[in-house]
């Protein structure tokens, strides 16, 4: 049987900048979550490398924690099209700082 995957991933926009924390606040909550990282400056999700390698391996009922929505997107409609995209494929989305978007809580107002 396939076992659920917890994922996480972080992003810094420069080399100068420190990924620890993102990782450690993930590990913190997920400590068994496999962690994709990178350096990547821009706003578009199709040029970072480690996001693509993670969208094409992520499957339904497995986990996503991002630190912050910001990590996912900084851009509103894209970042809503990959909400709405991985929702649909039956993955969970989780972030640390921003809970009240994560998708349970948005299934959960759907029911209501």
């Amino acid at each position: 049987m396939n076992e659920n995957k917890i994922y996480g991933y972080c992003r810094i926009s420069t080399s100068k900048q420190n990924i620890d924390r993102q990782i450690r606040n993930i590990k913190n909550e997920y400590p068994t979550a496999i962690i994709y990282h990178e350096v990547f400056t821009g706003t578009k999700t199709l040029s970072r490398k480690k996001w693509q390698q993670l969208l094409k391996i992520v499957r339904t009922g497995d986990t996503i924690v991002f630190d912050s929505v910001s990590r996912m997107s900084r851009d509103a409609e894209e970042g809503f099209a990959l909400y709405e995209d991985l929702y649909n494929k039956g993955v969970e989305l989780i972030y640390i700082k921003e809970p009240h978007i994560n998708t349970s809580t948005y299934k959960k107002a759907l029911q209501n």
